[in-house]
């Protein structure tokens, strides 16, 4: 399942999938990935890859049901949509969007004062 978060983010697309408590994952072609298990062992897992582009992030989400097969082989047993996935992207985007507005930087600024108002505080 794929989805885009508009910008701007508070943070990059790597800090932000940690802080909703996935891990950083290396792939054997050196291409980085983030999982979260989805219960007390290695699999199932939820297994995401992003990309920060056009000042947002593109996510790619599937579920890994169990590992590799066969020795040597990459492959697995993946759901690329249906409920569980769905959920979870919606929980990713649910928290990013609110990690979005608790930014300090869509805090609204004070309204700043003309330089006459500077002037007359300053001494008077």
């Amino acid at each position: 399942m794929q989805t885009f978060i508009q910008g701007p983010l508070p943070d990059h697309g790597r800090n932000l999938l940690r802080k909703l408590g996935y891990g950083e994952q290396r792939k054997f072609d050196g291409q980085i990935s983030y999982i979260r298990r989805a219960g007390s062992s290695d699999f199932p897992r939820f297994h995401a890859y992003i990309e920060d582009k056009d000042n947002g992030l593109q996510i790619n989400l599937h579920l890994d049901q169990k590992g590799a097969s066969h020795e040597g082989s990459h492959a697995h047993s993946g759901e690329y949509d249906g409920p569980l996935v769905e959920k979870e992207m919606q929980i990713i985007v649910y928290n990013i969007d609110l990690m979005k507005k608790e930014s300090p930087h869509n805090t609204p600024k004070p309204p700043q004062s003309s330089s006459e108002d500077k002037k007359s505080k300053f001494w008077g």
